[in-house]
């Protein structure tokens, strides 16, 4: 693929991107699609479906994120991060603080510190283990994302301790938030967008206070 092609693919999605975001796409894509050959990473084999099927999500994302999180030292945890979806992409539009990438399966690991590398991100780590074998000094967390990870329940029962009172939890979702039992969070915000005409949601939930 070459730089200007993907910089008209990403604008005519609505995302103006600078030469150096554009490079480290070109990067991440190129080493998504090496690895994908060998190790089923994503569904998708072409770049360009890769961009507009998942990577978009991760565009929309920075921009929710701009909003929400202002800290500029927040800690983020990224769960399951898989072929690194969302975080990867994320982390060339939105780098605020540190960011972790947590992974149990040891060759995507080795993927996504291979793209980091070729991406030229920084504060961007991956931490190959369980969700529940974390370290405790990156806890709690000031940001938590996950994508497909597992069922939003139980992600949610998952996260409640690992989430700083202030924190954000935010879930990847096709479904909306509203009338659904949060079990003990409350939605402070969501943000509804199309991928491929079809209807996606950010959560951004936050832990309730002990006074309910």
């Amino acid at each position: 693929m070459q730089l200007e092609e993907l910089r008209e693919e990403t604008a005519a999605l609505g995302f103006e991107l600078n030469p150096q975001q554009v490079q480290g796409l070109q990067a991440y894509l190129s080493t998504l699609e090496k690895w994908n050959r060998s190790v089923n990473l994503v569904g998708p084999s072409h770049w360009r479906e890769i961009l507009h099927s998942l990577v978009v999500d991760s565009l929309y994302l920075s921009g929710f994120l701009s909003r929400i999180a202002h800290q500029e030292d927040i800690r983020s945890l990224d769960l399951g991060a898989g072929a690194g979806l969302p975080g990867l992409p994320l982390r060339l539009l939105w780098d605020k603080g540190s960011y972790y990438l947590v992974e149990s399966r040891f060759k995507r690991c080795a993927f996504m510190r291979q793209a980091i590398s070729a991406m030229g991100i920084q504060n961007t780590y991956v931490i190959n283990g369980r969700v529940e074998d974390l370290p405790r000094d990156i806890l709690p967390a000031d940001l938590i994302v996950s994508r497909a990870f597992m069922p939003w329940k139980k992600l949610l029962a998952l996260t409640v301790s690992m989430l700083d009172v202030r924190g954000s939890l935010i879930v990847l979702s096709s479904q909306e938030a509203e009338g659904k039992d949060l079990q003990g969070f409350v939605l402070k915000e969501q943000f509804c967008y199309q991928v491929q005409g079809k209807r996606r949601f950010f959560w951004a939930l936050q832990k309730m206070d002990d006074g309910g």
